[in-house]
């Protein structure tokens, strides 16, 4: 069967008028013999003990992730890779790279962290009783004789001579100072480095904590590791334990006080979960009586059968439309409660993959358009300013298509998105509406579309449509305007927006007018729902609808008045950051809602996948078809940037920001959808923050190596993640 492919993409950011790029128009060119993706495959999970489950996370291959425990007490190994968890980062790209630890270095034989300066910060979640601890340890290397302080939560300094060499000093901790959850340990020093730092306990000076020969998790007696997950659906704790007179007790803590408690003995232990199912938990498996104990096939595995990759032929024909500006929660598929008719959506969503936990990797245009095109995050990119050209050197969407076989053309209204720029260099027929000064409405350019492609319909083709409705200027849409907000009278009676004679800032509307803009939005949600309509009716027509894959994306959405802003760029709110996602193309993406946590970089390598075109090297995004098909079932982190001065990272319900080396921020989106409270470091939000904290300052270390294909997402990496940085 000949199969074609539709891509939509939802919410392009802002619209740029500068006119320095032509229309181009060129012969078709041949395209390349497909060939086999080039993506380097991580080492195979552990197969699960029992029949009838899949391995849905493997604590072995997450070890970095781990926290340690040595002879009581809370551990910290200076000279892993893990150590990023436990510090802070500025901006990379305004610093030039620069950071308070240089991470992975050696002294003599021993791995250590170097203080890159006088002062650098450790921060370290602590339990209730561990925060009850008196005494803190540090081994440190001297490059020369003087002293070292401590500073506990922001609390008077703690001092202890260090000589010339290695020393273990010990600091007495006056008693209220450590808390449960986040603290803070500021370290003073000069030419310093630190091998290891333990909160309580005694001194164990013991830093292994995986054997690569056995592949085994290393826990020796009086210690433990613990891991923060969210707990999957029909989940049990498994683990092989090498020494059968050997037993690790296990404490698993859910994020409302829940727990459970188990043991793992001998071959094939397990330990049932799935009381915790769908919240965040605290794993903590302790070794108490055995000198060393080995695990092996450490796990979290799921029942049924692992999911199998349904694979059609590649479509043939491909759609990417980008609607600028919508937000998720708009979309009834996604919130039920949304007021925008969106039936199109709602019937496409019955037979697509609807991505609904889909971030954008920028809050603006610029950022987030650069980041789909190359499937790159800002740290590697670095498109930031609207002067920027994206770089040359990289494999954009519509190479990508070229490589297929296809017949490439686009037609966009955002401003930006322009060959001269930066936006693909493979197109046979490209024009920027606002370059050339044509219509901005949806239906132009979709006419525009199917005048690039109708000449060629019967020939393998991929047309991008840039729809800039969703965004600003905001104009009415009949017959939705008079249904969402009709008989209205005053000075935004049409239109809304930054410019033209109803230009406004946002900040002097009253709450009538206000709710009369968000009127206006949804009325262009659901005019562009119609022209979705119409394009399947076209595709449809042209007897090509079923071989066709559709993707639909947002680059981002706005802000209105949430948080008293309007328009977009300003935050790193759900309402920025979070989108609609749409793939129709059942022959690879079987119908229904896909709840991972997915990245708009990931587009590029999904459309490589199904056409069967080679990935790049360079791509940091992942292929979606096998997430489609349930592959995984573990939940991921989406991650997203505001011109890097700060990070969010969302986990189901659990999302963070980073502000730098500043404090985070916390919320829980189910308790507090509208982020009005944030609960860093209040009492509850221990498990939930430290479950979001970890894998985003991981990703933020390795933000630029990062490949999602290879290192798996950092919320669930693969077993190569730690393999290639040694450990």
């Amino acid at each position: 069967m000949r199969c074609y492919a539709l891509v939509v993409a939802v919410g392009l950011v802002a619209c740029g008028k500068s006119k320095d790029s032509p229309s181009i128009e060129r012969s078709a060119e041949a395209a390349p013999p497909p060939v086999q993706p080039r993506v380097a495959v991580a080492p195979p999970a552990p197969k699960p003990t029992r029949a009838g489950e899949h391995v849905v996370y493997s604590l072995v291959d997450n070890r970095l992730s781990a926290h340690l425990r040595r002879g009581g007490g809370f551990f910290v190994e200076g000279g892993s890779a893990g150590f990023a968890k436990y510090t802070r980062i500025a901006n990379q790209i305004a610093s030039g790279g620069k950071r308070p630890w240089e991470m992975r270095q050696s002294e003599s034989d021993t791995k250590v962290a170097r203080m890159a300066g006088k002062e650098a910060t450790v921060y370290v979640p602590l339990t209730a009783d561990q925060a009850k601890s008196s005494v803190l340890r540090m081994k440190v290397f001297a490059k020369d004789d003087g002293t070292v302080s401590v500073k506990v939560n922001d609390n008077k300094d703690l001092n202890a001579k260090a000589d010339k060499g290695w020393a273990t000093l010990e600091f007495t901790v006056p008693s209220g100072q450590l808390h449960e959850g986040e603290n803070n340990l500021a370290i003073f020093g000069k030419n310093l480095e630190l091998a290891w730092l333990q909160v309580g306990g005694t001194v164990q000076d013991d830093l292994a904590f995986y054997d690569g020969g056995s592949h085994a998790l290393v826990i020796p007696q009086n210690g433990g590791m613990s891991w923060f997950v969210a707990v999957p659906p029909d989940t049990r704790l498994e683990a092989d334990v090498s020494d059968k007179a050997c037993s690790i007790a296990v404490t698993a803590t859910s994020e409302d006080g829940q727990v459970i408690t188990g043991k793992l003995a001998g071959p094939g232990a397990a330990v049932d979960l799935a009381p915790l199912a769908n919240k965040a938990a605290r794993l903590d498996l302790d070794n108490a009586a055995c000198p060393t104990a080995r695990l092996t096939n450490a796990q979290l595995s799921q029942k049924g059968d692992a999911p199998v990759v349904k694979r059609g032929d590649p479509p043939k024909y491909v759609l990417f439309v980008v609607m600028d500006s919508l937000r998720a929660d708009r979309i009834r598929a996604i919130n039920p409660k949304a007021r925008p008719e969106t039936p199109n959506w709602d019937k496409l969503s019955e037979t697509s993959a609807l991505f609904v936990n889909t971030y954008v990797q920028g809050n603006e245009s610029q950022v987030s358009h650069a980041s789909i095109w190359s499937s790159n995050y800002l740290a590697k990119h670095k498109a930031i300013e609207m002067k920027d050209h994206l770089a040359d050197k990289w494999m954009t969407i519509d190479e990508v298509a070229k490589a297929g076989g296809k017949y490439v053309a686009g037609a966009s209204g955002n401003g930006y998105i322009r060959p001269s720029r930066g936006f693909g260099s493979a197109w046979n027929q490209f024009v920027n509406h606002i370059e050339k000064g044509l219509g901005l409405k949806g239906a132009d350019i979709v006419e525009q579309g199917w005048k690039f492609i109708t000449p060629r319909k019967d020939q393998p083709w991929f047309l991008y449509l840039g729809l800039i409705d969703t965004h600003v200027t905001w104009r009415a849409k009949q017959p939705w305007m008079d249904k969402y907000d009709g008989g209205y009278k005053g000075r935004f009676a049409t239109e809304y927006g930054d410019d033209g004679p109803h230009g406004s800032n946002g900040k002097d509307l009253t709450e009538k007018e206000q709710e009369h803009v968000r009127a206006l939005y949804d009325s262009n949600v659901s005019y562009q729902d119609d022209l979705l309509g119409q394009i399947e009716k076209k595709l449809e027509g042209w007897g090509i609808w079923d071989q066709t894959m559709l993707v639909v994306i947002a680059d981002h959405g706005d802000e209105q008045w949430e948080d008293g802003r309007v328009g977009h760029g300003g935050s790193e709110r759900e309402t920025l950051l979070h989108v609609p996602l749409l793939i129709h193309y059942p022959p690879m993406f079987p119908g229904g809602k896909v709840a991972q946590g997915v990245e708009a970089i990931d587009i590029v390598p999904t459309l490589a996948d199904a056409l069967g075109v080679a990935a790049d090297p360079e791509w940091q995004g992942m292929s979606l078809v096998p997430v489609a098909n349930g592959v995984g079932g573990y939940p991921m982190m989406s991650f997203s940037s505001q011109y890097e001065n700060s990070h969010a990272g969302r986990i189901g319900h659990w999302k963070a920001k980073l502000m730098g080396t500043g404090t985070p921020h916390v919320w829980d989106l189910a308790k507090d959808p509208d982020e009005r409270k944030d609960i860093y470091n209040t009492g509850g939000a221990e498990i939930g923050t430290r479950l979001v904290l970890d894998p985003l300052w991981i990703i933020r270390n390795w933000n630029v190596e990062w490949k999602k294909a290879q290192w798996g997402n950092a919320a669930d990496v693969s077993g190569r993640f730690a393999a290639d940085l040694g450990e």
